[in-house]
């Protein structure tokens, strides 16, 4: 899936900052800002009413990154040392500006107009001669770093990026774009079209073409493929990874058992750089400290992706007893900060999972495992609600989608408002109970009323830890999804938002019938 001819025009750069003139008083010594200055304190302010400004950690990571752009007299200083009040008052000034609708209409409108100019300009890419929209074709302004869960880096300031700071990847004979950009190379084997380095995390980030992009099709297919081609020799590979467990050589039995926690536990090998996600802590940068041992299972408990606690006890009897012993011996005589597979990379496991099979790496395992959590769920309701409401039918595909986000550690937090959120949805299967129905008809409607809404209650209930649109877009193949679909007669498009209807567009002439889809699993 090479590329023979490639042309963009570069990224799109969000608007310099405008300043206004800001003070601001640090230790009761007032100071004129400059525009970069005056742009973090203005971000700052903007949060001054919620509950990021609350928490230490984020307080502390922004005045750090904050007072390096002043004198070092103010080195030392606290958020309380700092007041805003100058910028506080102006946010709340906006605030309550109350706009009228033929303004706020001329506004969209001048915005849209804005939009659409630099979309027709950079949105773009011709690919082999072939015209295709990209993703993510605008820079992320310069902002305060949010962050997921406990993320140590939360409330740090993400600088802006300029055009020196981006590598672009186009077609020898092409012309390249204006700009003073940082590197110009022609990788046909990579389909990201620009990358640079976030200066908050030290991370690549990439433009990539739109999901609805042939070429990114025939990609995302490859992706289900080699999952579907792993699930087929399964038995195969996992008796191979058992065998190695109880090899005499060390890193032998390491690289085995590390493919063993990747199996079973849908961990992510951990030092791998994909584009697509943050460095994390997996199977091969498991800590002594990670990990406590219990006579008859393993206890995990470590930060993963975005710094996400990942928490699961395995239980190790019988033939995985074999995993309990060797990482018993792993960890002995090791301080808690030590590596438990010390000398083993992500390019071991891989090396070993491709002389199995062919092009096996440990991310196929996340693909394979999510989609055979799916398809064995799905599997055993078939045969019970062919006759059933579409609701109950959706019901059951995100059930599915729940057991493979919990395996894949996908979660998030509940909203602010949940449990408000919830009481409503209690208090409407309780309505709905007393209700008397008039005339049979009338019976029949409520009871499918009742259910509807005893299922909302419980979907929202079950589902409020975990992200099922992670393992929807990313994990599970979108044939399985639209084999049992046409199966129970359901129309696979009201799973899946127009987003990921057009990503997975593919699906359309790949999809096999459900029969086959079963007994190709088992």
């Amino acid at each position: 899936m090479k590329w023979k001819t490639l042309e963009h025009n570069g990224v799109a750069f969000p608007p310099e900052y405008e300043p206004r003139g800001f003070k601001i008083k640090i230790k009761g010594k007032a100071i004129a800002l400059n525009a970069e200055q005056e742009e973090m304190a203005v971000s700052w302010a903007k949060k001054k009413d919620t509950p990021y400004v609350q928490d230490p950690v984020f307080q502390e990571n922004f005045v750090k990154d904050f007072l390096k752009l002043f004198p070092s007299e103010f080195k030392e200083s606290t958020i309380n040392d700092i007041d805003f009040g100058e910028i506080y008052a102006w946010v709340d000034k906006e605030k309550s500006v109350v706009l009228d609708k033929e303004t706020k209409k001329k506004r969209a409108t001048e915005r849209k107009k804005i939009r659409e100019e630099l979309k027709a300009k950079y949105g773009v890419a011709k690919v082999d001669g072939q015209t295709f929209d990209i993703a993510n074709w605008l820079v992320e302004p310069p902002g305060i770093f949010m962050g997921r869960g406990k993320h140590p880096l939360r409330g740090k300031w993400k600088p802006r990026v300029y055009p020196k700071n981006i590598t672009l990847n186009l077609g020898e004979d092409v012309k390249v774009p204006p700009g003073d950009w940082g590197q110009i190379i022609h990788d046909h084997d990579s389909m990201w079209l620009a990358r640079w380095v976030d200066k908050l995390t030290d991370k690549e980030k990439y433009v990539w073409l739109s999901d609805a992009a042939t070429i990114r099709q025939e990609r995302d297919k490859a992706k289900y493929d080699k999952a579907s081609k792993l699930g087929q020799q399964i038995d195969k590979v996992i008796g191979k990874i058992y065998n190695v467990m109880e090899a005499k050589d060390v890193r032998e039995r390491k690289v085995a058992t590390v493919c063993y926690l990747i199996y079973k536990l849908a961990m992510r090998v951990g030092d791998e750089k994909d584009p697509d996600e943050a460095d994390t802590v997996g199977a091969t940068t498991l800590r002594v400290e990670h990990i406590k041992l219990n006579g008859q299972s393993v206890d995990f408990d470590f930060l993963g992706k975005d710094s996400v606690r990942w928490q699961k006890s395995v239980e190790l009897n019988g033939r995985d007893r074999i995993v309990y012993e060797n990482m018993k011996e792993f960890v002995k005589g090791k301080k808690p900060d030590e590596l438990i597979f010390s000398g083993i990379t992500s390019r071991h496991i891989n090396n070993f999972l491709g002389s199995i099979v062919k092009g096996l790496t440990a991310k196929v395992f996340r693909t394979y495992l999510a989609t055979e959590i799916v398809r064995n769920y799905l599997s055993g309701v078939d045969g019970k609600i062919a006759k059933s409401s579409e609701f109950i039918k959706i019901y059951h595909v995100k059930m599915a989608n729940l057991q493979a986000a919990i395996a894949c550690n996908h979660k998030k937090a509940p909203p602010k408002n949940f449990e408000q959120m919830l009481e409503k949805k209690r208090e409407r299967v309780a309505k709905l109970q007393e209700m008397k129905p008039k005339t049979e008809k009338q019976g029949g409607k409520l009871k499918e009323r009742i259910e509807k809404a005893e299922l909302q209650f419980k979907l929202a209930e079950t589902t409020k830890d975990y992200n099922l649109g992670t393992s929807l877009r990313n994990y599970i193949d979108p044939r399985v999804i639209k084999s049992w679909a046409d199966h129970v007669s359901l129309d696979w498009k009201k799973i899946y938002t127009s987003a990921l209807q057009r990503k997975f567009m593919w699906v359309e002439k790949e999809a096999p019938s459900w029969q086959k889809v079963v007994v190709k699993a088992h």
